[in-house]
C-alpha cells in the first residue's frame, strides 16, 4: 500500500493596491497656488478673503484632496462669532466650516487692529517672560496653533502642536505670565501619515 503525503503549501495572492483616484492624480499636478484659487472659486462667497487665514493647508490622499485655510491665532470673547477654519474639498468628501463662539450667524475672519494689538501684547508677554518659551519673529511654527481667551484681567493662552501642549495666563495689565503648564502628547502614529501635504 502507497501512502501519499500532501503537503499543504499556503497560497499568497498578491491583491493589487487601491488605486487613486485620477481625479487627485491629475489636481495634484496643478500645484499648490493653482489649488488655492481653485478651492476659494469654488467656494464662490464674496465674503471670503482668503488672506485673512494665515494657515492655508493644501493636502491629499489617495481619495480626497482638500484645501483648508485656518488661523494660528484664535482671539476668543464672549462676542466671538466666526469662522475659524474651513475645508474645501476639490476631489472626494471633507468640505466644511467651524465656527469659534456659540453662534447662530457665524462671519468670515476679520483681523482688526484691536485684535492685532490684543495678539502683539501676548507675543509681547511670551518674549519676555523666563516662563514660557519665546517666538521666534513674533510667529508661531508650523504646526502649532495659539487660543488666546480674554477673560477678565486676564488672557488665557493655550497652545497646541502635534507633541506639546503648554496652557498659562498673560496679566491684561502687566504682562506677567503665571501658571503655566505643559503636557507631552504620546502618539502611536506618524504626524499627517494619512495625508500627503502639497507644497
Amino acid at each position: 500500500m502507497k501512502c501519499i503525503l500532501v503537503l499543504a503549501l499556503p497560497i499568497v495572492l498578491a491583491w493589487p493596491a487601491a488605486a487613486s483616484d485620477p481625479k487627485v492624480d491629475s489636481l495634484k499636478k496643478l500645484g499648490r497656488a493653482a489649488l488655492i484659487d481653485l478651492a476659494i472659486r469654488q467656494m464662490n462667497d464674496p465674503q471670503f478673503d482668503a488672506s485673512q487665514y494665515d494657515r492655508v493647508t493644501v493636502k491629499a490622499n489617495e481619495n480626497s484632496l482638500i484645501v483648508e485655510f485656518g488661523l494660528s491665532v484664535t482671539l476668543k470673547t464672549n462676542r466671538s462669532c466666526f469662522y475659524n477654519g474651513i475645508m474645501v474639498a476639490l476631489a472626494g468628501s471633507g468640505s466644511g466650516k467651524s465656527i469659534e463662539g456659540n453662534c447662530k450667524e457665524p462671519v468670515y475672519y476679520r483681523e482688526t487692529r484691536r485684535i492685532q494689538k490684543k495678539v502683539a501684547f501676548v507675543f509681547a508677554a511670551i518674549n519676555g517672560s523666563e516662563v514660557v518659551g519665546g517666538l521666534r519673529n513674533d510667529r508661531l511654527p508650523v504646526g502649532t496653533s495659539m487660543e488666546v481667551t480674554q477673560r477678565g484681567r486676564w488672557f488665557h493662552v493655550r497652545t497646541d502642536s502635534w507633541s506639546t501642549m503648554s496652557r498659562f495666563k498673560i496679566n491684561r495689565l502687566s504682562g506677567r505670565v503665571t501658571r503655566a503648564m505643559h503636557k507631552h502628547y504620546a502618539r502611536t502614529t506618524a504626524e499627517n501619515d494619512e495625508f500627503e501635504i502639497i507644497q
